[in-house]
């Protein structure tokens, strides 16, 4: 399995915290697994406040690591942005109606 490192980065790009180190499969199972404890090395070490992202990194061989995915905190400002947001629908029409007349007879 690969090996992932998860660093806690704020606004400036700085590390915050230790990082955290796993082996998984995806960057997703790393960030399952080490999130939690990113999350208590973080907040313990009092830099939680301005925290801004996670990056993952993936190490790969002569202890050479690269960036594979960066995800935002919760903590983070996301801009106040209205993303994945729709318009509301608008009504279906009302379905045409069965009513049937008969026609006149010919007046004579």
């Amino acid at each position: 399995m690969p090996r992932f490192e998860l660093v806690a980065q704020d606004r400036t790009g700085h590390a915050r915290g230790r990082a955290v180190h796993v082996r998984a499969s995806t960057p997703g199972d790393a960030v399952v697994l080490a999130l939690p404890t990113l999350r208590r090395e973080v907040h313990g070490s009092g830099h939680g406040q301005d925290l801004t992202l996670y990056a993952v990194y993936r190490h790969g061989r002569a202890r050479r690591r690269k960036l594979v995915w960066v995800f935002p905190s919760e903590g983070g400002s996301d801009g106040g942005g209205t993303a994945g947001v729709r318009e509301p629908r608008r009504p279906l029409p009302s379905p045409p109606s069965l009513h049937a007349e008969a026609e006149l007879p010919p007046s004579p």
